[in-house]
């Protein structure tokens, strides 16, 4: 089944062609995405509205790029999936609307997919010898969960953080420490420069014993490490390198320690998903520590279309109908139920 995937929950436009087989197996046609990092950077983050507008007006440049590079048409399209949440109300309605006028159109069916069910699904995209069970990390701006996928549409959620997330983790502490949007991705950068990846400087390890993942008293530890090296941070250049290492480890340390609990205890593989997921040190540790653990390539570590595509081909390939294109802000995965 060719599958048209449409992806603009946030800050990032993906559009992306693929072929689904009942199977499970995909073939990515032809995918492409359009960042809005530039538009947002002198904002200091994502401005819901421009980002809406950004949608917009990348939407149909994006979906003639996609179709030209696969060599395929509009016609070739047996069916449309299009994120519903969750997600920015305003950008997640300027896809969905996109995608409805398409399907209107064309006469193609539309469905509706859940943007996390997206990342998780993108191990079984890239990976196709892996069969549920098996656990997922969903690590992002927005999310920091584990779950277990028992099958398409049945997800447990094992353990979720009680108020940042990890991605947020990193961008407010970049942020206490000046660092230019996308703050996150600047504080890791600068981190994975730190030779030996080692630290004159420490934080607390936040919430080792808690079930869920907590990360606000990381932020105010951060703050007042921040203080307190005032002078080093001015005098000293390799001091911001090693703080950023330290800030990092901290953060890594939270996941890594119940991912690597979940698994001994479960004996599943694991799939790693989601925009922090490109995190080298990350990567490497729970590498090094888990048996069975995969990635997508970085590309589709970001929001794309081609997880949206593989997610509505799989439920479609499965005999699921299309569902109601609600939006939703708010849309946890567990509750999508069991698919027929």
């Amino acid at each position: 089944m060719r599958v048209l995937g449409i992806e603009s929950s946030c800050d990032e436009t993906g559009l992306a062609v693929l072929d689904v087989e009942r199977s499970g197996e995909a073939r990515i046609v032809a995918e492409s995405l359009a960042s809005q990092v530039a538009l947002h950077e002198k904002y200091g983050g994502v401005v819901p509205e421009l980002a809406s507008r950004e949608h917009m007006r990348s939407l149909p440049l994006l979906l003639d790029e996609v179709l030209q590079k696969g060599g395929v048409s509009l016609k070739d399209i047996e069916a449309i999936g299009v994120t519903c949440g969750p997600g920015l109300k305003g950008c997640l309605l300027i896809g969905v609307t996109f995608a409805q006028g398409l399907s209107a159109a064309h006469k193609v069916p539309l469905f509706p997919v859940n943007h996390i069910e997206g990342h998780i699904l993108s191990g079984e995209l890239h990976s196709p010898g892996l069969k549920p069970p098996y656990l997922t990390l969903v690590v992002s701006g927005g999310h920091t969960e584990i779950v277990l996928v028992e099958g398409l549409g049945r997800y447990t959620c094992l353990c979720r953080t009680r108020d940042d997330a990890a991605g947020e983790a990193f961008d407010k502490s970049a942020n206490l420490l000046g660092l230019n949007y996308p703050g996150g991705a600047r504080l890791a950068a600068a981190a994975d420069t730190v030779a030996g990846r080692r630290s004159r400087f420490s934080l607390p390890r936040v919430g080792r014993e808690m079930d869920d993942f907590s990360f606000s008293g990381l932020k105010t530890a951060v703050l007042l490490l921040i203080r307190k090296n005032q002078e080093a941070l001015a005098a000293d250049p390799t001091a911001l390198p090693e703080i950023c290492w330290t800030i990092q480890d901290a953060i890594v340390d939270a996941l890594v320690v119940k991912v690597e609990r979940e698994v001994k205890k479960r004996k599943l593989p694991l799939v790693v998903c989601g925009g922090v997921s490109a995190n080298t040190e990350l990567r490497r540790r729970l590498q090094e520590r888990c048996p069975e653990v995969h990635v997508p390539p970085l590309r589709h570590c970001v929001d794309n279309g081609a997880m949206i595509a593989y997610v509505a081909g799989r439920y479609l390939s499965a005999g699921a109908s299309a569902g109601r294109l609600d939006i939703h802000s708010r849309w946890p995965v567990e509750t999508l139920g069991v698919c027929a």
